[in-house]
């Protein structure tokens, strides 16, 4: 590998996999087994604060430094992980989603500040909102898309995974055959 060979970068907030969690994981591949999708392995859990895709090495120390520097400034907060949807349309969804019905103001002042550091490194913005949630799933296709809706709305809205957001990690993503592969690059410990 060269010294300026790309390597595929996030930088996101880790997650355990709680029982709740586990059971839903569970229940769901079960009653939608037949269909194509694939599922998120419970050790990959993550909320992703920023995807910076494709990175050259050279520019892993600025990205360290500049997440440094915006994590100095803020504390430890809890995230209640208690909301399931969907991304797509009803009639072509592609994820499966958990997030949280009441995002603490902490979870918007991080992101905001690590987006702004991002921006000033030439790491721009995507177009999209910051919507914090966990990917379940990524739908391939399906062939009882009525199951699917029936399935998806019959999920209870309640709390699968509480917990205290102690730190932010850089991540590399390799992509194998099997599904991403997730690798530590740094560690940022939140105060």
């Amino acid at each position: 590998m060269t010294e300026n060979a790309l390597k595929r970068l996030f930088i996101a907030l880790p997650l355990p996999d709680q029982e709740p969690l586990i059971e839903l994981l569970e229940k769901l591949r079960n009653q939608l087994g037949h269909e194509k999708i694939n599922w998120v392995k419970t050790e990959n859990l993550h909320l992703t604060l920023k995807f910076l895709g494709p990175v050259r090495k050279d520019l892993i120390p600025q990205i360290i430094s500049a997440t440094k520097g915006c994590i100095l400034h803020h504390k430890n907060f809890t995230l209640d992980f208690n909301k399931t949807g969907v991304f797509g349309s009803r009639y072509d969804p592609k994820v499966i989603w958990l997030g949280t019905n009441t995002p603490p103001e902490e979870l918007f002042s991080l992101t905001e500040n690590l987006l702004s550091q991002m921006d000033r490194i030439g790491f721009k913005r995507d177009r999209q909102n910051f919507v914090p949630h966990l990917t379940l799933c990524r739908i391939k296709q399906l062939n009882q898309k009525s199951l699917f809706q029936q399935v998806v709305q019959n999920i209870p809205q309640q709390t699968y995974l509480k917990t205290t957001i102690k730190e932010v990690r850089l991540y590399e993503s390799i992509l194998h055959k099997t599904g991403p592969e997730y690798q530590i690059v740094e560690r940022f410990s939140l105060t």
